[in-house]
């Protein structure tokens, strides 16, 4: 058996919340962080926001600065056809955290890379994993990379929680909610700086301008809706029903259909009180803790937060600090799965159509 190299802590995951864990804990811990992918993802992830609150987390990070002067956009009005079949403003300034900002995903994550790199992370992409084990109080890991140990074993996967499942934990996720979404090539000059988000009989609609020169448009649907399997595959007739909304189609006119994606975006969430049942020194973050309906907006930012306790949780000794985050978590996933039911209680003009059912 070959010898392990030994970590205080090795984190499977590089998206925002494993990098942001890596970088949280104590320069003197020697951390690891394993990715699967050898190479970016060629399109730009979805999830493009962040709010004002986010920056208390990336001063944590000692990054706001840098993310200041990285061209994200500040986050305009948002333009709602919810509860109402007519136009709801609200104003991000109203925001006491401030507005927030839309992001260049890709340059976002390049720069939580680096600062991970610069406070000494070592960064292992291209991992496959082979096997996983705890040992003499040590979790040890057999991969193409080779072969690791530490006391400290974190799920940064994303909403797949592939690691968590491998351990034997399950996670709670029963809505069949899709995201359809292209990124539609817009001129510079498109002064449009709002969030729409707009509901319909089938799901509801949002579309906002990024900082690179695109506009995102995405839908959410049920799964099994025959109308999503149409969509999927054909870019000019997604682009034409959004059209179908006034609240849209004055910010479309004249964009080009584009490639349409789809990905699972419904609530997927681990339960919390499981997590001894993996072993000692285990701890899941982001997506792969809680994935959240994009209703929301709060991926991003949860990734960043979870990150934030889990290194305290971590510093303080796991044996002793894992009840308080997992207290912690579980008042962040009741607090966010009551207003995402009364968000979806608002449109009852849709009441009849079934993806408004299964939500009530």
């Amino acid at each position: 058996m070959a010898a392990h190299r030994s970590f205080d802590a090795v984190i499977v995951g590089a998206g925002p919340a494993g990098l942001a864990l890596g970088t949280l804990l104590r320069p003197e811990q020697r951390v690891l962080v394993l990715e699967r992918r050898a190479l970016p993802a060629r399109s730009p992830p979805i999830g493009e926001s962040l709010p004002g609150a986010a920056a208390v987390l990336l001063q944590r990070l000692q990054l706001l600065a840098a993310f200041r002067e990285s061209g994200h956009r500040e986050r305009g009005a948002a333009v709602s056809v919810w509860d109402v079949d007519r136009p709801v403003w609200r104003d991000a300034i109203q925001d006491p955290a401030g507005p927030g900002w839309y992001l260049d995903r890709r340059k976002f994550e390049q720069m939580l890379r680096r600062r991970a790199l610069d406070v000494g992370v070592t960064l292992g992409e291209g991992c496959k994993q082979t096997d996983i084990r705890h040992r003499h109080g040590q979790w040890q890991l057999d991969t193409t990379l080779g072969s690791f140990k530490a006391p400290v074993l974190v799920d940064a996967t994303g909403r797949n929680g592939h690691l968590a499942r491998r351990l034997g934990l399950q996670r709670y996720a029963d809505d069949p909610l899709l995201c359809l979404y292209c990124f539609l090539d817009q001129a510079d000059e498109s002064q449009d700086a709002t969030m729409r988000i707009q509901a319909d009989a089938h799901g509801w609609w949002y579309t906002v301008r990024l900082p690179y020169g695109q506009r995102v448009l995405a839908y959410h649907m049920d799964v099994d809706d025959p109308l999503c399997r149409r969509l999927l595959r054909r870019p000019d007739a997604f682009l034409a029903r959004a059209r179908e909304h006034a609240l849209l189609a004055e910010v479309l006119e004249g964009l080009a259909p584009a490639r349409i994606r789809g990905r699972p975006a419904g609530t997927s969430l681990l339960k919390v009180a499981q997590l001894p049942k993996a072993g000692p020194g285990f701890l899941a973050i982001g997506d792969a803790l809680l994935a959240f309906d994009p209703l929301a907006s709060q991926g991003l930012f949860h990734s960043l937060a979870s990150a934030t306790s889990a290194a305290k949780a971590i510093e303080a000794g796991l044996h002793q600090s894992l009840g308080a985050y997992q207290d912690e978590m579980r008042a962040v996933s009741q607090r966010y799965l009551w207003h995402l039911k009364a968000s979806y209680q608002g449109p009852r003009r849709f009441g009849h159509a079934t993806f408004w059912q299964r939500r009530q």
